[in-house]
């Protein structure tokens, strides 16, 4: 798998994590308790009940669009800080076209690794496939070496934002990413639940991620 490609999925592993988010039940028309039900729709492996209170396509899509643009507008940046890593060696123009060239794609197998992570009984057919599947697994591990605890949620009318505090445990995988503050965008419904649409602050979130990969790949011995 290419760093690339793990590059746009990353991120929402992180997101999965908050499969572990531990709060008390609210009323069911509120933020807190869409939040809620994505945690026990991702523990469950609940595909549908998670699909109900995340606008999935908005959700990746942004996120996708938003950090890759940020490896394009940083690329020598992140050069200077990973010098060892090819991925990097390229120029802005180069990386533009080739997120443009394959955004359709990586955002399909975002898809996939995510029917995947949802059913582990599902066989894969073909390489990428096998990469989603490879990657539903790898989501399983980040799940189980991550908690979440809910923080403020501010409502204005139909919109709200929630902060959501990552902390990875003592183990291989979370100390990767060992805290991340992650602030997610609501909109309620209008059959009344609230679905997550975005998620805020990924410029925040970019450069600890990008060092969980970069470590990543040292953990799993690739070059």
């Amino acid at each position: 798998m290419s760093k690339g490609r793990f590059l746009s999925i990353l991120l929402v592993l992180v997101i999965l994590a908050c499969g572990t988010l531990a709060y008390g039940y609210q009323a069911e028309r509120t933020p807190e308790y869409a939040l809620q039900e994505i945690m026990t729709g991702v523990v469950k492996r609940d595909q549908p009940r998670v699909e109900k209170y995340v606008d999935m396509d908005r959700l990746l899509s942004s996120t996708y669009d938003e950090s890759t643009a940020i490896l394009v507008r940083d690329i020598e940046k992140l050069h200077r800080l990973y010098p060892q890593d090819w991925f990097f060696r390229h120029d802005s123009a180069f990386m533009r076209k080739y997120i443009a060239d394959r955004r359709s794609s990586d955002l399909k197998f975002i898809r996939e690794s995510m029917a995947y992570f949802g059913d582990d009984k599902k066989l894969p057919v073909g390489k990428t496939q096998g990469e989603a599947k490879w990657i539903a697994g790898e989501a399983e591990i980040f799940q189980r070496d991550y908690s979440a605890q809910l923080g403020e949620v501010i409502k204005d009318g139909n919109k709200a934002e929630a902060v959501v505090y990552i902390k990875g445990s003592a183990t291989d995988y979370g100390r990767l990413v060992p805290e991340l503050t992650l602030k997610v965008a609501l909109e309620q419904q209008p059959a009344g639940h609230w679905q997550v649409v975005k998620l805020v602050n990924v410029e925040e979130a970019f450069y600890p991620v990008v060092k969980g990969i970069e470590d990543y790949w040292t953990l799993q011995g690739w070059q």
